[in-house]
């Protein structure tokens, strides 16, 4: 009989149960509230049902206004907003007239923010999210770091028992850059003034002022001279040659080229600009980028801002018909070929020419600034190879993807980087990056620059390292130039983009621009008929003599 009754009770709960129906509110936070409805529930309003959930339906917002407003129905398949606030003409609606059911989900809308802080939030999410950077390569550009992507997918699965979906895990991927070898870059060749190189490579070598005792070497055979390693601007020109320049094509004053001649673009440098004061770390043993990087690198917000020497530099090469075509940097340390590859530009080196290159795009467009060349020197024994970095390189350090790893006391190897971000290499997410892959191998050939001074000019140069200023030997051999009567000897002198740039310093931008139109003409084969004028002469023995 006990039994009976206990299986009546159970029955008649199971029934009272079945027969009662469940509205589902979700809050602001994310939680949801269960609310039964007595009977079928289609006379409850919906501001009964949502203070039954504990919501408080009279709260206002900054502004003294009410902000509570809710939707009714699935995620992707909600009603419009409905209106709660004390005036509000949804307040009143009933459960029948919005079709409320058994398991129907009511969305409570979090109050809108405040204009104040809105704008204030969009600014600094602009911020975060580098809107206002330039993307030297658009196509490979990701709108948003992998970081911010992780964190936003993981904070939209939260509190969802299924976790991210796969297409959220395809999402985040996607702002994954994918490195590869780049086969080919802007450039097919490079030709390097050999007299601007070896004048580089003596700046690096350090006189020891040790007492020597045979000749420059200890008994050990080890030189006493250090190395200092240093960086220098290339500028030059970028020309059209033909791609094969072995085979011999015969030409006359009628003759054009044909389509079928395949050309190419190269870069010539005639000129290698050492900046001023720079002062290499750990002892010599890695260059001064900072010289350079903030010297090159203007603030496009800066308006008002005094001319730079790169900028002086960059002015003095334009008048020359010259512009920045890449950079070189030497080095001396052993752990660039301690696996026999021999790879001298490292992970530092692909970040600093990076930026420099950003910056070069920036100034001649995307275009033209693209065609930049990176050449590494030994400082010891003065062998150069050159490089161009790949567009996805670039663009990674546009983005703060790629870092420069600090150098310490040690300066241990940074051929391979650690990232920020996890990039795809060969189908494989990775944080570690050999930086054999962000490089291209680009042809070096030799020639000497217009404006190195000529095969005759002083291994040493002409100005002074340090400042840039010119050596009293300079001076005397211009001023000696400036007596002869036939000018062709002083043009060969001014030569020189040391020795223009030196000038420049110490007369007006007037008199220097018309001094580098005629050695311009000068160094471009038009000898015959180009002279210094009388008023340029008096000005150049003023400042000299």
């Amino acid at each position: 009989m006990r039994l009976f009754l206990l299986v009546l009770s159970i029955c008649a709960a199971y029934v009272s149960a079945a027969g009662t129906t469940i509205i589902r509110v979700r809050t602001v936070d994310g939680s949801v509230m269960r609310v039964p409805l007595s009977d079928d529930g289609s006379s409850s309003t919906i501001s009964s049902i949502l203070r039954t959930a504990g919501i408080d339906l009279d709260a206002v917002d900054s502004e003294g206004k009410g902000s509570v407003k809710c939707q009714v129905g699935p995620p992707g398949c909600q009603t419009d907003v409905l209106d709660l606030s004390p005036n509000g003409k949804d307040r009143d609606t009933t459960a029948k007239e919005l079709g409320l059911k058994h398991g129907s989900m009511i969305t409570i809308l979090p109050p809108p923010m405040p204009k104040k802080k809105q704008v204030e939030a969009s600014s600094s999410q602009d911020e975060n999210e580098n809107s206002n950077r330039f993307d030297p390569f658009p196509d490979l550009a990701k709108s948003t770091s992998f970081s911010a992507a992780n964190r936003r997918a993981r904070a939209m699965s939260r509190g969802v028992s299924r976790g991210m979906t796969y297409g959220d895990i395809s999402r985040v991927r996607s702002t994954m850059h994918t490195v590869e070898a780049q086969p080919t870059g802007s450039l097919n060749r490079v030709y390097v003034c050999q007299v601007g190189a070896a004048r580089f490579q003596n700046h690096c070598v350090v006189q020891s002022t040790k007492k020597k005792p045979n000749g420059n070497t200890t008994k050990k055979g080890q030189d006493l001279n250090t190395i200092e390693n240093r960086v220098a601007l290339l500028f030059g020109t970028i020309n059209r040659e033909r791609l094969d320049q072995s085979r011999k094509v015969a030409r006359t004053s009628l003759s054009s080229t044909r389509d079928d001649q395949k050309m190419c673009e190269v870069a010539k440098v005639h000129a290698i600009w050492e900046p001023p004061m720079q002062k290499p770390m750990i002892k010599g043993k890695h260059y001064d980028e900072d010289c350079l990087l903030s010297t090159y690198i203007r603030d496009s917000q800066d308006t008002s801002a005094k001319e730079t020497p790169a900028d002086r530099a960059i002015r003095v090469a334009g008048w020359l018909g010259l512009q920045p075509v890449g950079w070189i940097f030497s080095y001396a340390d052993e752990d660039r070929h301690e696996d026999g590859d021999a790879l001298p530009v490292h992970g530092r080196d692909a970040v600093v020419g990076a930026k420099l290159q950003i910056e070069t795009m920036k100034r001649r467009g995307r275009e033209e600034g693209r065609k930049f060349i990176t050449l590494s020197l030994d400082g010891r024994i003065g062998a150069a190879e050159a490089f161009q970095l790949s567009d996805v390189c670039v663009q990674m350090v546009a983005e703060n993807v790629l870092s420069p790893p600090i150098v310490d006391e040690k300066l241990q190897s940074t051929r391979f980087l650690t990232l920020k971000d996890p990039v795809v290499v060969s189908g494989e997410e990775t944080k570690r990056l050999d930086s054999v892959l962000l490089l291209v191998n680009t042809a070096m050939l030799s020639h000497v620059g217009l404006y190195s001074g000529g095969m005759n000019a002083p291994i040493g140069g002409n100005v002074k390292k340090t400042s840039g200023a010119l050596l009293g030997k300079t001076r005397k051999r211009i001023l000696e130039a400036l007596e002869n009567k036939g000018g062709s000897e002083l043009l060969a002198e001014l030569c020189d983009f040391d020795i223009l740039l030196a000038i420049d310093a110490l007369i007006g931008k007037e008199e220097s621009e018309k001094l580098c139109s005629i050695v311009r003409k000068y160094a471009r084969g038009q000898k015959k008929g180009t002279v210094v004028g009388e008023q340029l002469k008096l000005t150049l023995r003023s400042i000299l003599g």
